[in-house]
């Protein structure tokens, strides 16, 4: 423990998630199994690889170093994004109209098919598909906004922009010149859905095998893979490696494709029903144009979740007083506000910022590159993954097909380029901070307790 922070527990979820969540029954691997498909990493991509691979008529059976949803699967935010990192124009200009209009439109749907899987096999994991906003933190940020929601409407997307008023009322506070609201997005509880898509995968067949570290893969006769921990092996026609950030080292031709970036989160005690209920009262996620971290939401129980600034690399320091800020001048009504818990996990932040398919070796294929839009499209990859094992045609999937070669590479020393880049975007997002706190401390919104800005209970 450092500074009253909880030390981050790769093997964990954050209890704010994992709280009345039963997890489905699995194994440690032992002695010699065979398999149509093996899936390494139980998370949302490789679970819903496996879903999708059973509907296939594939055997598959699933290798997890730790606990199904351990990794940034049981660790997100929550909420579930109609996006990519980048602007719509940007895939299409980079991959050109086909392709890149492939992509743009199956990042769209991707909150719809997350939401259909919820409903179609009963999943509990405090789904509801109300909408995000995304509010303007300046002039220049709400022109953005603006032609974000052009291109959607030229589409027939349910996409809308809130004037200064709309967007007060939508979030229960702030001070936004306005706002983008589009209501094919969500939100949910991450850890709950990988839960339930894994007790689905396992009614479906699939065999689930966990606290089983790989330690090596090899060639298996002519056309099979054997993937070996240190208690069994499985023979496999194919591998899916959906590790994502995680444990990539035991397949070096794709370690340096993603870099791997710390996010952190913090969770308050529940608030009274009372003031939970003024707070984003649709039940919808807020975040804002700004570079700084600005996500907030509200939990069914009633907890304010909130992404903060804090390491690129480490998991400890998250910047609670920031967090304090920002809540409290979102929400001056809120007399106080008492973080419970602090979390962070890992992305895999793809130099372009573009997830793929990687074809590693004849019979090996690899998803990686969510770069932070892992709850829509994570499950969206893991399809595609399956699908291409099962010999879907490139054309036919939504994300693109590469070898290692092809795609884009972190260069050696991509966590030094990382470093500097984050010390920029510090510099640059000054005045971000600046401004936040002058709006804090001018509406002296925040009433201190004795021992400090704001109290963490471990």
């Amino acid at each position: 423990m450092r500074d009253g922070l909880l030390q981050d527990n790769e093997a964990s979820v954050p209890q704010v998630y994992s709280m009345g969540v039963n997890r489905p029954p699995t194994r440690i691997l032992t002695g010699s199994e065979r398999t149509d498909v093996a899936i390494v990493g139980a998370g949302l991509t490789g679970l819903s690889a496996a879903l999708e691979a059973t509907r296939l008529g594939m055997t598959v059976a699933v290798i997890e170093a730790n606990g199904i949803g351990t990794g940034a699967s049981g660790r997100s935010f929550g909420q579930v994004v109609p996006y990519l990192k980048h602007e719509p124009g940007h895939a299409l200009k980079l991959f050109g109209e086909g392709r890149g209009e492939r992509l743009v439109s199956a990042a769209a749907s991707g909150p719809d098919f997350v939401f259909q899987l919820i409903e179609d096999y009963q999943i509990a994991c405090e789904a509801m598909q109300t909408g995000l906003i995304f509010a303007a933190h300046s002039a220049e940020g709400l022109k953005r906004l603006g032609k974000r929601a052009a291109f959607w409407q030229e589409r027939g997307a349910a996409v809308e922009i809130l004037d200064r008023g709309m967007t007060a009322k939508a979030i229960g506070g702030g001070d936004y010149p306005g706002a983008l609201l589009d209501h094919r997005g969500g939100t949910l509880n991450s850890f709950a859905l990988t839960v339930g898509l894994a007790r689905v995968a396992a009614t479906n067949g699939a065999r689930l095998f966990c606290h089983s570290p790989v330690d090596a893969l090899h060639r298996y006769g002519t056309a099979a893979w054997e993937i070996t921990t240190k208690s069994g092996a499985i023979v496999a026609d194919k591998i899916l490696i959906c590790t994502n950030a995680y444990r990539n080292d035991w397949a070096p031709s794709v370690e340096t494709l993603v870099l791997p970036i710390r996010v952190h989160q913090v969770a308050s005690e529940p608030l009274p029903a009372e003031i939970a209920s003024t707070i984003l009262p649709g039940g919808r996620a807020l975040t804002d144009t700004r570079r700084l971290p600005s996500g907030v939401r509200i939990t069914k129980d009633r907890r304010l979740v909130v992404t903060v600034e804090g390491p690129l690399f480490a998991a400890e320091r998250a910047d609670l007083k920031s967090a304090t800020e920002r809540v409290s001048s979102l929400f001056p009504h809120l007399e106080r506000i008492v973080w419970q818990s602090s979390w962070s996990g890992w992305i895999d932040m793809a130099p372009d910022q573009y997830p793929r398919v990687i074809e590693v070796a004849p019979g090996i294929l690899a998803g990686l590159g969510l770069s932070g839009r892992g709850l829509a499209l994570g499950p969206l990859l893991g399809r595609d993954l399956a699908r291409r094992a099962g010999g879907a045609h490139p054309d036919e999937l939504a994300f693109d097909v590469d070898e290692p070669r092809s795609a884009p590479r972190w260069p050696i020393g991509g966590r030094v380029i990382a470093q500097g880049a984050a010390l920029q975007r510090k510099w640059m997002d000054r005045i971000d901070v600046w401004r936040e706190r002058r709006k804090a401390r001018s509406q002296r919104i925040c009433k201190r307790e004795p021992s400090g800005h704001s109290r963490l209970v471990t």
